[in-house]
């Protein structure tokens, strides 16, 4: 019998028409290669032949940049590729790559890559350059060998390179992109200008300001206001970059790399901080409180918790909320027995709350209007001894600004006619022009503060009337820079009267009290806290007198 009879039993599939599309990815390790740009070219010109010969059709491009394959999750341009594979309703038959060692050198990782691609996602790889495709097993298995021999060819690369790194990292160099604040000079920068034979970090105008932050922590100034004082001068930074730069020993000149194998190495380029002044820095994060309590959260609904002392022992205050509703002020000496206090008058309370009595406090700042005119007579003294010293230091300003101008023209002129050449000219430029515009806000902000003398002296006045309003309306930080404007070493409160006591009060403002009639609090009886309050502080001019609080 014949066999043709039994077809009519046997299901055929139905012919799908076949996929001819493929996309192509090139890339390039370094930005010399991409520059040049050749190596590219040539992995498209070669992709576009065996397209032509295969006949398949060439319908999207991806890579054509330097991206290094050594971690293919980090590699902008791979992973659009992958993710666009993934979210493609119309998938491309296969992705065309000059050599694998263009696609990945992670080994293990990148076959796991093709595994998800050729079998979940239905999308092969060819080879360009060998003609290998991931079509058939014995093709797949030596994509599968080419990739694992590009991971082996980084590998024995990195061998060689790593002792020759160790040893230039060693030597106090430092590897990689210089950390803000710092321009990097050297034989392979990205920056053109920046290239030079040795290597060399300096300091550039952004780290002159972050040297000044420096200086700020370390006279404890809150990490918020050195952020506001940088934000002023034009250098914006969030929290989390300020709250690195204290942890970053890199900044008092010690270098941290992972070739050093916790080796200590003193770097070759100029400190924004002694160590010294790290290690107090740091020391501070590090100390724990001796009591028995916790250090004491900022809580947005006790805002002067980290300000009072107890008038009984001198300790430092916390603040707690009972039944979830309500804020209430203690002692850290759990030895002291004073009673709790609460924050706020409510019609439960017994007592009226310290922030009630501070809010009162405030109004002791009010100027009455009869007495302004004294006021200002009193304040132009302060506002004339300033200026003196504004002038002085302008005309120094002046002085030296004028001679990095000629140094510049000097410069520029010796550039443009030939007699230095263009490393020696980049070498010195940077420096000199980086303190002109330094010296230049300086001078900007002289001016300003002249100008601004008497302004400020009315606002100050303003400033005065309003300042109860503006604690009881103003955000946590507001009412935090208030307090310690006012009052920068913190309130003493009596337990058993509720009566405010103030350590060092700011000088300016204690000049405002004396003209509203208010009583001199450092003649009260002193409480026995280790720092012994007093009634002189030392000139502070019109600097913290800032409103933008």
């Amino acid at each position: 019998m014949n066999n043709e009879y039994f077809k009519r039993f046997i299901k055929s599939e139905p012919q799908k028409e076949k996929n001819n599309q493929v996309w192509v990815y090139t890339r390039v390790s370094s930005k010399q290669q991409f520059d040049s740009n050749h190596s590219l070219e040539n992995q498209i010109i070669s992709a576009k032949r065996l397209a032509e010969k295969k006949n398949y059709k060439i319908t999207n491009e991806f890579g054509n940049t330097y991206e290094s394959a050594k971690n293919d999750f980090t590699r902008k341009e791979f992973m659009k590729l992958i993710n666009e594979v993934k979210q493609s309703r119309q998938k491309p038959f296969a992705i065309m790559i000059y050599k694998m060692s263009r696609f990945s050198r992670s080994g293990g990782s990148a076959i796991g890559l093709v595994n998800d691609l050729v079998r979940n996602q239905g999308v092969h790889l060819i080879e360009v350059s060998t003609e290998l495709d991931t079509t058939t097993e014995e093709g797949e298995i030596q994509i599968h060998y080419s990739l694992i021999h590009a991971r082996k060819e980084n590998v024995e690369r990195l061998t060689h390179t790593i002792p020759g790194l160790k040893r230039f990292v060693k030597s106090g160099n430092w590897l990689g992109k210089a950390p803000r604040g710092y321009d990097h000079y050297g034989p392979k920068v990205k920056n053109p200008k920046f290239v030079q034979g040795i290597q060399e970090l300096k300091i550039n105008s952004e780290g002159k300001l972050l040297k000044l932050a420096w200086d700020w922590k370390l006279q404890n100034v809150p990490d918020y206001q050195i952020r506001q004082k940088l934000s002023i001068r034009g250098l914006k930074l969030s929290k989390q970059t300020v709250s690195a730069m204290w942890r970053n020993p890199f900044y008092c000149g010690i270098h941290k790399n992972s070739f050093l194998n916790g080796e200590i190495i003193e770097g070759n380029w100029e400190r924004l901080v002694s160590k010294e002044d790290f290690k107090i820095i740091n020391d501070r994060f590090d100390t724990k409180p001796k009591n028995e309590y916790k250090p004491y959260t900022v809580q947005q609904d006790r805002p002067l918790q980290n300000q009072l002392y107890c008038g009984c022992c001198g300790s430092k205050m916390t603040g707690y909320k009972a039944k979830k509703l309500f804020d209430y002020y203690k002692c850290l000496n759990s030895e002291c027995k004073s009673k709790d206090m609460n924050a706020n008058t409510s019609k439960k309370s017994m007592k009226e709350g310290l922030h009630n009595i501070f809010q009162n406090l405030l109004l002791n700042f009010a100027l009455k209007e009869d007495l302004e005119e004294v006021f200002k007579e009193q304040m132009k003294i302060t506002v004339n001894g300033q200026s003196s010293r504004i002038y002085q230091d302008q005309i120094v300003l002046k002085k030296r600004f004028k001679e990095l101008k000629t140094k510049k023209e000097t410069l520029d002129s010796r550039f443009a006619f030939g007699e230095i050449d263009k490393e020696l000219y980049n070498r010195f430029i940077g420096p000199v022009t980086s303190e002109l515009v330094e010296i230049e806000e300086k001078l900007d902000d002289f001016q300003i503060k002249i100008s601004n003398l008497d302004k400020k002296v009315l606002e100050l006045i303003e400033f005065s009337r309003n300042l109860s309003n503006i604690w009881v309306s103003g955000e946590y930080e507001t009412k935090l820079s208030l307090q310690k404007l006012l009052f920068p070493e913190g309130i003493v409160i009596d337990p058993n009267d509720r009566t405010y006591r103030t350590l060092n009060m700011n000088p300016i403002f204690r000049l405002i009290h004396s003209f509203t009639g208010g009583k001199d609090d450092c003649n009260k009886k002193r409480t026995s806290k280790n720092t012994s309050p007093s009634c002189v502080v030392a000139g502070t001019g019109l600097e913290p007198v800032t409103f933008g609080l």
